[in-house]
Formats: structure tokens, sequence, C-alpha cells
């Protein structure tokens, strides 16, 4: 196992789950305790997927698409609204989140497709574009567009990859333009106050862009060293919302002050750098596409949450990976974490 198992990127995730852990406790005892069950779970998953030929995801990547669909679809029937939105179904003793499967499945599904063809034939692109537009449709609709708008990261980290070219990406760049400029009059009214509120947030300071604010002066006031565990004043006085969760960050930022928020860029970057080298010393299209894919994944929700708690980009409901409360994303990143682990393994035996 020492010689298979890679433990230096073990260590990583356990670094990194040890903080978000910290913070967690810091914010709701109750919470740090689920949690910690969900990286127990998670863990788990990770070790058992660890064991599996990455290879045989070929041959269930139809299947897992399907089930997949169905739970999205299943949601609008099953789950119960939850801040306008419908993004959860209820088993009693877990509450799962179906988009957060979707990533998982994309990865998968858009490898299996692009791991025989090539990203430079128009057809194959649009047909990879209809492999991933049911679910974004699924998504949209809850409504989530920021899960949605990780879809099409993926698509797009994997379709580059596979020899997307500038002049297709052009073309879909301007449709999609087009297509996000009509569509601003069909999002729900609290969407569009997100936007107004990312252009200015201090037009609404204490409506649409009251999130903004607060979230801004929890990472300021924390400055270089932080104001210490459980003494931020705008996660424990309830001023910043979803303090567990969308604005962990600027938790961190606030009690851990510039130190602790850069220990956790440092060790989600080390993990994304270490999964780029494996991708880029294999030899096996199918594993490089999923490596791919996965760092796709994590790069963008990285970027859009730590975005979203400095400022920089419009506020969605996207969680940080492996930072975040919540157990749907951190199992499923976990065991698209696996799959790394899996390739990993398979490639040790060989050489």
């Amino acid at each position: 196992m020492r010689r298979i198992w890679d433990w230096p990127l073990f260590l990583l995730i356990l670094a990194i789950g040890s903080v978000s852990l910290l913070v967690i406790y810091s914010i709701n005892k109750n919470l740090a305790l689920n949690q910690l069950v969900f990286w127990l779970l998670g863990l788990t998953v990770l070790y058992f997927v660890s064991l599996f030929d990455f290879r045989s995801f070929l041959k269930i990547s139809l299947g897992f698409y399907v089930l997949t669909i169905i739970f999205l679809a299943l949601v609008h029937f099953v789950g119960e609204p939850v801040r306008g939105s419908i993004r959860w179904i209820d088993l009693g003793f877990f509450r799962f989140q179906p988009s957060e499967i979707a990533k998982v499945s994309s990865v998968i599904a858009l490898a299996s497709f692009y791991s025989q063809k090539s990203a430079k034939d128009l057809r194959n692109l649009v047909l990879s574009l209809l492999i991933i537009l049911p679910l974004v449709f699924l998504i949209l609709i809850q409504p989530d567009i920021g899960n949605a708008l990780i879809i099409v990261c993926i698509w797009f980290g994997i379709s580059l990859i596979s020899g997307l070219q500038i002049k297709h990406l052009l073309i879909f760049s301007l449709l999609a333009i087009i297509l996000a400029t009509f569509s601003y009059e069909v999002l729900a009214p609290y969407q569009k106050g997100r936007i107004s509120a990312f252009i200015n947030p201090e037009k609404d300071p204490l409506g649409a862009g009251y999130n903004i604010i607060q979230s801004k002066i929890a990472i300021g006031s924390g400055q270089f060293f932080g104001r210490g565990l459980g003494r931020g004043s705008q996660s424990q006085l309830k001023f910043l919302p979803e303090t567990e969760s969308d604005f962990i960050f600027a938790v961190t930022g606030e009690q851990l002050g510039f130190l602790g928020a850069s220990l956790v860029i440092v060790l989600f970057t080390a993990i994304l750098l270490r999964i780029i080298n494996f991708a880029k010393n294999d030899i096996d299209r199918f594993s490089q596409l999923i490596m791919t894919g996965i760092t796709s994944f994590m790069l963008s929700q990285f970027f859009i949450n730590i975005g979203m708690n400095m400022g920089i980009v419009p506020v969605t409901g996207i969680t940080l990976p492996l930072v975040s409360y919540g157990g749907s994303s951190l199992v499923s990143t976990l065991f698209l974490l696996g799959i790394i682990f899996s390739i990993r393994r398979l490639r040790s035996q060989i050489e």
C-alpha cells in the first residue's frame, strides 16, 4: 500500500479537511460533528473507489448518466422548497443534492465520450454539448445557476484538452452571450438582484447587496492574524449569512486572518497541481480526461466561491470544495478524488 497509495495527496486532503472542521466548529459544534461524520463517510467512499479499476467507469457511464437524469427530474416532484429553490431529496436520515451527483456524472460521461473522439470535429463538439444539456436544464429550473455553470466549466475543460478549436470557441462564446442576454428576463427576482448587487452592492446595502458587503467586512476585519476562532463579529453575531457553506471562506479570513485564508488557498492549489501533474504524465487518454474534468470542476468552483466572498463575481449558491459544510458536496468530491487514487494505483502497478 505504501508504494501504490499517494500519501502526499491524501495528507493534503486531510489537511484542508482539518481546517474545514476547525472553522465549522467555531461556528456551530453540532454542524462540526455532522461534518466529521460526512468526512468519515467520504473518506470511506474514496478508499473503496480507489480499489476499483477506473476503466470500469467506461462501461457504466451511460447507466450512471441516466440515473443522474432520473434523480434530477425526481427532485422536482419529491423535493421540498428551500429559499425558493428545490435542490434536495430528503431520505429521512440524509438529504442529498442531485446536482452534486450531476458533476460526477458529467466528468465520467464526457471523458467516456471524448476517449474515442476529438473536439476538433464540430459534430463531436455539438454532441458533447447535447450530453450536458439535459443536466444543465434540469439544474437551471431548480433554479440553480451556480451548479449549472460548473457543469459547463467541466464541459469546457474536457473539450479544451480534447482539441477544442479557437474558431469554435468564439462561435459558442458569442452564442452564450446572446443567450445570457435574452435569459436575463426569465431570471427569478432574487437572481436579478444578485447581478445588480454585484455591479453596485452599495445601492441596496440591506437587501441584495447585503451578503457581499458583510463578506468583505468579515475578510477585511481579520487582517493578518485573524480575530481568533469563535471571535469574529460578522460570523458569531450572524451578520454574515450561510457562514458554514457559501461564505465559509469569509469566516476563515475573519477568524484566521490572511494567514488562515492563504493556507486554504495554498492547500487547495497544491491538490490541483498534483492532479494536473498526474494528468500531464499519464499516457492513458481516458484517465487524462477524467483528471482534467475533476480539475475543471474543483478549480471553477473554488474560483467562483472565493470570488463571490471577495465581491469579484456575483453571489451564487456554490460551496467551497472540501471546506464548506455539506454531505452531498463533500462525498461527491471525495468520490472523484477516489478515482484519482484508482488511476495512480493502477499506473503504479503497471510501472
